[in-house]
């Protein structure tokens, strides 16, 4: 696998990049968390951090993770879960 590949090298990359552009980041990471190509460990946790960066994105992020009917139904209810926390926080 060639390094810009690897979903733990691109969630490194994006949390870099959160330094320097919150925005570029926050679709960095919203990309990486709805890539259903990529382990859904590495969705969730890319999902985990968008609350800081995009509340919306975050939700999308949850959104399309708690949806997949092809990954493990585990992280599909932790997606749920957190995407129902989110909403319960005033900024959303």
């Amino acid at each position: 696998m060639h390094e810009d590949d690897d979903p733990e090298y691109r969630i490194n990359a994006a949390e870099q990049l959160a330094k320097l552009d919150r925005r570029a980041a926050a679709e960095a990471v919203l990309t990486i968390a709805t890539d259903d190509g990529i382990d859904p460990e590495y969705r969730i946790n890319a999902a985990e951090q968008l609350p800081e960066l995009d509340p919306r994105a975050a939700a999308e992020a949850f959104r399309a993770i708690a949806t997949d009917d092809g990954i493990d139904p585990e992280y599909r209810i932790n997606a749920a879960e957190q995407l129902a926390e989110l909403y319960s926080r005033p900024t959303v």
